[in-house]
């Protein structure tokens, strides 16, 4: 099976089928043809047709829309993503793919249910969408990732990191609203002293908590996979019963400041192994370390990053390769050095699954 050059992401969206213009013909009239209108929003029809666009698009930011002619939602959204497209042709390109045509593709970014929109750029998936949202929503992300004059400012996550964990506080008092976080990170919510019957579910994490009278409502989750989904509430609280109560929205990290972030493929890494020398980190635990790692790797696992940081302080200046299992560690491990001011961050993109995939190394 051929391989699409972005992440995997998990997560449900929506799409465009595009209304092609009409096309008169004119074989018996005489008449020279009427050129058929190039349609805004282009039908993908293959791989290696998807590799070629992802690999040439440069800065250009891209959007996938996933869908089957026999999706009412689907087609529910197609003018709204036609408009938009039409609208915003000097931000985004935008494409769509029938999954029932392009199974590949489908597998390859881990579609289990349409609509579904992921959003590209430099090769690398940076947001996805659930369900039909509204068109102001879809702008937004296009002006976040674009990169155009006047673009609201990049958001923040929430909450604070803490060991390696995202701990978020909220209250009973107010919906939360968005909650942003990064890939990777294992965030903890912790909704402050339910003092009525209290529940929430997320349920693409397959989460569903009730909380007791006077005791905090904590659940934990792993953002593996960009994209947006909705928290519920179910008892008396103040979104309403059953109603939907906020929703985690998982962004791909990016450094701030003078600090340089890049995730790189096992070629790229390679590559910056042979001609950097870099120092290697291992952000897993000791019994994944001693069962095989990349040759000269330093094992710190995130847990201790943050107490063991100063054994790195010869490096805040010099080239850093990051490595865990699948990518996600070592993206919040990044996180954590680039706070503590190291300015050359590289994480190994889907870690040593991906490394042993390629046919690299490891040793024991």
């Amino acid at each position: 099976m051929k391989q699409v050059l972005l992440h995997t992401i998990n997560c449900s969206t929506l799409l465009a089928t595009v209304l092609l213009s009409p096309c008169c013909s004119c074989a018996d009239s005489g008449r020279k043809p009427v050129a058929r209108r190039q349609p805004l929003v282009r039908t993908i029809t293959s791989v290696d047709e998807m590799n070629s666009i992802i690999t040439t698009a440069g800065e250009r930011l891209l959007m996938f829309d996933l869908y089957a002619d026999w999706c009412m939602p689907c087609r529910i959204l197609s003018p709204m993503l036609e408009k938009i497209a039409t609208e915003q042709k000097d931000k985004v390109t935008v494409y769509k793919i029938n999954i029932d045509t392009n199974p590949e593709i489908a597998g390859a970014l881990g579609v289990s249910g349409i609509p579904f929109v992921v959003f590209v750029k430099n090769r690398e998936g940076v947001y996805a969408l659930s369900g039909v949202q509204s068109k102001d929503t879809y702008i937004r992300v296009i002006n976040r990732f674009a990169g155009v004059l006047g673009a609201p400012e990049d958001v923040t996550p929430g909450g604070e990191l803490i060991g390696g964990i995202r701990i978020v506080k909220l209250s009973t008092a107010a919906t939360p609203g968005d909650i942003y976080v990064y890939r990777g990170e294992t965030v903890k919510l912790i909704i402050d002293r339910v003092e009525f019957p209290y529940a929430i579910s997320i349920p693409a994490f397959g989460i569903s908590r009730e909380g007791r009278a006077g005791e905090s409502l904590e659940v934990t989750f792993k953002a593996e996979e960009i994209g947006v989904y909705p928290v519920f509430c179910n008892g008396d609280c103040p979104a309403g019963d059953g109603s939907r109560y906020g929703r985690i929205i998982v962004m791909q990290y990016k450094s701030t400041g003078k600090a340089q972030f890049a995730e790189l493929s096992v070629e790229d890494a390679v590559t910056l192994i042979a001609e950097k020398k870099p120092l290697i980190l291992d952000v897993r635990t000791p019994k994944e370390y001693y069962a095989g790692h990349i040759e000269a790797a330093k094992l710190i696992p995130l847990q201790q990053l943050d107490q063991r940081v100063s054994e790195l302080s010869a490096y805040k200046d010099r080239d850093i390769l990051v490595y865990c299992r699948s990518g996600n560690r070592s993206t919040v491990a990044s996180q954590i050095l680039i706070r503590n001011g190291f300015k050359k961050l590289y994480n190994l993109r889907r870690g040593v699954v991906g490394w042993e995939k390629a046919g690299q190394k490891m040793v024991k």
